[in-house]
């Protein structure tokens, strides 16, 4: 092999060894989020706007309907994070899983009631078929607290599950149900086609996280440096989400496949400027309200300390540094 030869090779090697450090550097994980609603804003900004790279992550999103079967799949090492309801974190717990939530996106029901035009008032659902996405879900407890809002017992209802946002939506409008528990950007198209809101579930501010980020204990112990970066690139996130709209609400529309502008414009004020908080602590009063839900018939639920099931150092450590304060310094 020639001089020319032998620098060609060199520089190969070189370019190599380089792409391999680079990629060695990055920490690697798979973040799953459960529904596609503008309640999941968070990672999608993350990621599209470089941010999780700017922390050292190699971020892969993966999509998987229903909290609960996303809370299976981080159990069971398939992915390491995820973006779903506080419901999963409450009863996983319960039954012995070390999985705890450290970021909340949304700390209340952000969702509506919506029914075909046909039904007129809340009480026209006595004896009618109702959709929500999975038992245990955010929409399983949105339909719930709705249900008790307007007193109708759950079982005057005939709850099906449809296994995500757009199978109720697509439900709704064929008539195989009569109505079902729709979040922002949906709902929005769903009253333009002419379905009827019979209660906005997010006036209630019922205390519940129904987007926490959530991990394994043992997994946040192993990856504490993985665990700040992702912290940071979630308060990143939030902040580029409520100062750069016209960028938001292209991801919005990208990644829940709706592009009538003033559906994505709603969905924007809903979500961005109503619910997403700044500093993203995971809600304690959301975790004692499932507990006393669930302490009737859990004597687990009845003993069990809301301060377990949260993990407040991540956010703490920025908000303490000042990290937080300095992003929105005008």
């Amino acid at each position: 092999m020639g001089k020319t030869g032998n620098l060609f090779a060199a520089v190969l090697l070189f370019a190599l060894l380089a792409a391999s450090s680079n990629a060695q550097g990055q920490e690697r994980l798979k973040l799953a989020y459960s529904a596609p609603s503008g309640a999941m804003l968070t990672p999608w900004v993350a990621l599209e706007a470089g941010i999780f790279k700017k922390n050292n992550l190699a971020v892969e999103l993966v999509y998987i309907a229903g909290g609960s079967v996303t809370a299976a799949a981080l159990v069971g090492g398939d992915i390491q994070v995820m973006l779903a309801n506080g419901d999963v974190v409450v009863r996983g717990r319960l039954q012995g899983s070390d999985i705890i939530s450290f970021a909340d996106a949304t700390s209340t029901l952000v969702f509506s009631l919506m029914a075909r035009p046909e039904i007129a008032k809340a009480e026209d659902l006595k004896g009618k078929r109702v959709g929500m996405s999975r038992f245990g879900t955010a929409t399983h407890a949105a339909l719930l607290v709705a249900l008790e809002h307007f007193r109708i017992p759950a079982s005057e209802v005939t709850i099906l599950q449809m296994g995500g946002i757009p199978q109720i939506m697509a439900a709704l409008e064929k008539g195989a149900i009569a109505a079902g528990v729709l979040s922002p950007p949906t709902n929005i198209k769903a009253k333009k086609l002419g379905m009827r809101e019979l209660l906005d579930i997010g006036t209630l501010k019922f205390p519940y996280q129904q987007s926490t980020f959530v991990a394994r204990q043992e997994w946040i112990k192993k990856n504490p440096e993985a665990m700040r970066g992702l912290t940071r690139s979630i308060v990143e996130a939030i902040h580029k989400i409520k100062t750069d709209k016209p960028f938001t609400q292209k991801i919005l529309a990208k990644y829940t496949k709706i592009e009538d502008p003033e559906v994505v414009e709603e969905a924007y004020r809903i979500f961005a400027l109503n619910y997403l908080p700044e500093i993203p602590y995971p809600s304690e009063a959301a975790v004692r309200q499932r507990l006393a839900d669930f302490a009737p018939n859990d004597e687990k639920a009845r003993s069990a300390n809301a301060k377990d099931f949260v993990d407040l150092r991540w956010v703490q450590e920025l908000e303490r540094s000042g990290f937080i304060a300095k992003l929105y310094r005008r």
